[in-house]
C-alpha cells in the first residue's frame, strides 16, 4: 500500500503514540487536534506534543483543524473513547477526505457497527484498535465492520505490518481480543487483595516472574495445549466448586475436546495439530524460546 501521508485526530497520549509509530515508519505524518481550544491552549498542547515526540522525526502538527486532511491516505482517529465524539468528528469529515482514503478508528470498546453510520464511505472504514503506549506495543486488533471493504482490510493489515506492528484482524465483538481478556485479568487481580489471598505488589510480582514471562513466547491456546486440554478441564471443575463461582466453570469447546479426546500434544490433536513431528518441534521451540527470554532478563 503505497500512502502519501497518515493523519492522527486527536492530539492525546495516545494519538501522539500513534503519530510518532507512523512517523518512525517513514510516513509524513499530520497530528491533528479536533478539540475547539484558545489560541494560547493550543499552543500549549502542540508544545507538549512537540516534546514528547520530538526525536529528528519530520512530523507536521495540524493546528487549524480538519482542513488539509486530502493529500492522507490513511486517517487514524485518537478520540476519547465517547460514542458521539468520534461521531460528530465523523460527520465533519465528509467532504474533507480523499475518495479512497482509509478511516480508522482506535476504539478499543466501541463497536464498528456503532460508528460505521456516521462515515461518508462506509466502506473504508474500520477499528484499528493501537495498544497503550502505541508507539512500542506490537500488536494492532484489526476490526472491520459489516460493511468494510476487504481491499481496505487488507491494505490496512500491510500499512501496520511494514510499520514492525503485528496485526491481527477480528470479528465486531464488545471488546474485541485485548480489552475483553484484559479485564476479565485485571478484576480477578483485584479480587485476590480484596479476598486477602496477596498484596497488589506481590499479585504483580507473580504475574511478571510467572504468566507474563511465559505468555510473552508461549499462546494462550499454545499453553492450554503444552500443559493439556484435560488439565485446564479439571483445574476449571475445581475452582468453580471451591470457590463457588460458575464464572471458573470449563468453555464448552473445552468440553467438546474432551470429549473427542483431543487434548494437546500427548493425544496429536488439541487446539492446533501435532500429527509427525510437530510435537517436538513445537516443544523445542518454546522451551528455546523461553531459555533466551530468561537469559536476556538475567543479563
Amino acid at each position: 500500500m503505497a500512502v502519501r501521508a497518515v493523519a492522527v485526530l486527536g492530539a492525546g497520549r495516545i494519538g501522539r503514540q500513534i503519530a510518532l509509530a507512523f512517523a518512525l515508519g517513514g510516513h509524513p505524518t499530520l497530528l491533528v487536534d479536533v478539540k475547539e481550544r484558545a489560541g494560547v491552549e493550543r499552543a500549549a498542547l502542540f508544545a507538549d506534543a512537540r516534546r514528547e515526540i520530538a526525536r529528528d522525526l519530520a512530523l507536521m502538527a495540524d493546528r487549524t483543524g480538519l482542513d488539509g486532511l486530502a493529500p492522507c491516505d490513511f486517517v487514524q482517529e485518537a478520540l476519547p473513547e465517547l460514542l458521539d465524539l468520534k461521531r460528530d468528528v465523523f460527520r465533519r469529515l465528509a467532504g474533507r477526505l480523499a475518495p479512497d482514503a482509509i478511516l480508522a478508528s482506535t476504539s478499543s470498546t466501541i463497536s464498528p457497527a456503532h460508528l460505521v453510520d456516521a462515515v461518508e464511505r462506509p466502506e473504508r472504514f474500520l477499528v484499528a484498535h493501537w495498544l497503550n503506549p502505541a508507539h512500542i506495543i506490537p500488536l494492532v486488533e484489526v476490526v472491520p465492520s459489516a460493511r468494510t471493504s476487504e481491499d481496505v482490510v487488507t491494505r490496512t493489515l500491510t500499512l501496520l505490518e511494514r510499520l514492525g506492528k503485528v496485526p491481527v484482524r477480528c470479528g465486531d465483538s464488545p471488546g474485541f481480543i485485548g480489552p475483553r481478556m484484559q479485564a476479565l485479568l485485571m478484576n480477578e487481580a483485584v479480587r485476590l487483595v480484596e479476598e486477602g489471598v496477596a498484596s497488589p505488589e506481590d499479585v504483580d510480582r507473580a504475574f511478571k516472574a510467572g504468566m507474563g514471562f511465559r505468555y510473552a513466547q508461549v499462546g494462550i491456546f499454545e499453553f492450554i495445549d503444552w500443559g493439556g486440554v484435560d488439565i485446564l478441564h479439571r483445574a476449571s471443575r475445581f475452582l468453580a466448586e471451591a470457590l463457588g463461582d460458575a464464572r471458573f466453570k470449563p468453555a464448552r469447546l473445552v468440553e467438546e475436546k474432551i470429549a473427542r479426546n483431543e487434548l494437546g500434544p500427548k493425544t496429536g490433536r488439541g487446539f492446533f495439530d501435532y500429527s509427525g513431528d510437530a510435537r517436538d518441534r513445537f516443544e523445542t521451540a518454546k522451551v528455546r524460546a523461553l531459555l533466551r527470554q530468561l537469559k536476556r532478563e538475567r543479563a
